[in-house]
Parts: structure tokens; C-alpha cells; sequence
């Protein structure tokens, strides 16, 4: 078996694969792409609210310092969960029903996110696993409430990558690196979050379920953008 500081990395690339499937299978590529890398970046800024009580993973490199295991992993995610309704629902832009764009709102609700995470999790000291999940959902319920049209979709997106993370994670944790979470994780002493289903912490599952629903509707509330079934050829 492979060092642990490549357990990581492997988990990364193993979340690239299920990037590349939804992108051959999505019509919106350079926009997978653009939104990746923005990904990457947030990923490498997000472990300033994990390391500290979420975990702390050997890196290829230097542990403790954000490496390129989180960018490739924050790429992917960002593809995956925004994209992924495009492979699992026959859907396409209604042309006839696009609104203004809202990208002052859509700035403001992701300045809303990085506070929260911020205050109850650095300031406040909540564990970031509670924070974000919240965060998440909260932020979600709010795009509901203005785009219920988006609902459905969102769900769909955020079942369906949950779906995959069991795989991949089942595959690294479960297979590959059984005691990783009892190293490397801060999840132990935490109620819910800490239990484990296959060797898979709840509060990956809750992560990756609830960054999915958010971010798939990113595109649609920011751009103004509404979805229809596609019609079926020759009608």
C-alpha cells in the first residue's frame, strides 16, 4: 500500500475521474472549466476553516499547508456539483424565460458564506463540520425561496454526487486507507458528525450533499438562467 501523504491525492484524482465522465457528458464545457479553476482556488482558501478542528491530512508535500491535492479536489468539486445535473436530467436553457443577471446578489450571498464560516467556526469555535453543512443549506433555502423552479434540480445534483463520493470514498477509506478518518480527522469526539457508515465519516456525506445542492444552482440564479426538458427530436 501506498504511503499515507498519498491518500489525499488519490481521493483528489479518484473526484477528477467523476469530473471528466460529467464533462464529456455535459454540453456547458468551458464553463465546467472556468468555474474549476475558481474551484481549485477556493479549495486551497477553504482549509483556513478545516485544518484548525476538521482535519489534517499528510500532504505530498508539507502537511499543514494547503497543497495541490486541494486545488485538483476543489476543481473537480466545483465541476461535479455544478454541472452533474446536465449528465442525470434531459434538460436545456429556455432561451424565452432568461431574466437579468444577479451577480451583486450572488457576490453578497458568497460573502455571506465565507463570514459564516469565519465567525462561528474561527471566532465562535463550532465545529466547522456543523458550520458548513448549515451554511450550505441555509444558503441554499434562500435560492429556493427565490427560484423554486431550481428545487428539484438541486436535489437531484446534490443525490446523485453524493452517490459518487460513497464510491470514491468507499474505495480510498473503506479499501485503501481503512483507519485514515481515526489519524488524520478531528471528527471522533463529534456527535453525528464522527459516526461512520462504511468507513465513511456522516459529515463527508453531509459536506458533499450540501455543497452539491448549492452549487448547482449557482449558474441558473446568478446568470438568470431557467432550464426545460429537452424536446424530443422532430417534434
Amino acid at each position: 500500500m501506498l504511503d499515507d501523504k498519498y491518500a489525499y491525492l488519490i481521493l483528489s484524482l479518484f473526484y477528477l475521474l467523476a469530473w471528466f465522465v460529467v464533462f464529456f457528458k455535459n454540453p456547458w464545457k468551458s464553463g465546467m472549466i472556468k468555474v474549476g479553476i475558481i474551484g481549485g482556488l477556493m479549495g486551497i482558501i477553504a482549509e483556513v476553516w478545516y485544518f484548525h478542528d476538521y482535519w489534517r491530512p499528510p500532504m505530498i508535500w508539507k502537511t499543514g499547508w494547503p497543497g495541490i491535492e486541494d486545488f485538483i479536489i476543489g476543481f473537480a468539486m466545483f465541476g461535479v456539483g455544478g454541472y452533474i445535473h446536465s449528465s442525470f436530467t434531459k434538460k436545456e436553457i429556455d432561451f424565452e424565460r432568461q431574466t437579468a443577471a444577479k451577480n451583486r446578489d450572488f457576490f453578497i450571498l458568497w460573502l455571506i458564506g465565507c463570514a459564516s464560516l469565519t465567525v462561528f467556526s474561527l471566532i465562535l469555535d463550532i465545529h466547522s463540520g456543523y458550520v458548513t453543512f448549515l451554511t450550505f443549506m441555509g444558503l441554499a433555502t434562500y435560492i429556493w425561496i427565490q427560484r423554486p423552479d431550481l428545487i428539484k434540480l438541486s436535489l437531484i445534483s446534490g443525490f446523485a454526487t453524493l452517490a459518487i463520493v460513497m464510491v470514491i470514498y468507499y474505495i480510498t477509506f473503506g479499501l485503501l486507507y481503512p483507519d485514515f478518518w481515526d489519524k488524520y480527522g478531528m471528527l471522533n469526539d463529534e456527535p453525528i458528525l464522527g459516526y461512520k457508515i462504511i468507513g465513511i465519516p456522516v459529515s463527508e456525506m453531509l459536506w458533499h450533499f450540501g455543497w452539491a445542492v448549492l452549487c448547482s444552482m449557482f449558474r441558473g440564479y446568478r446568470n438568470g438562467v431557467y432550464y426545460k426538458e429537452v424536446s424530443p427530436i422532430g417534434a
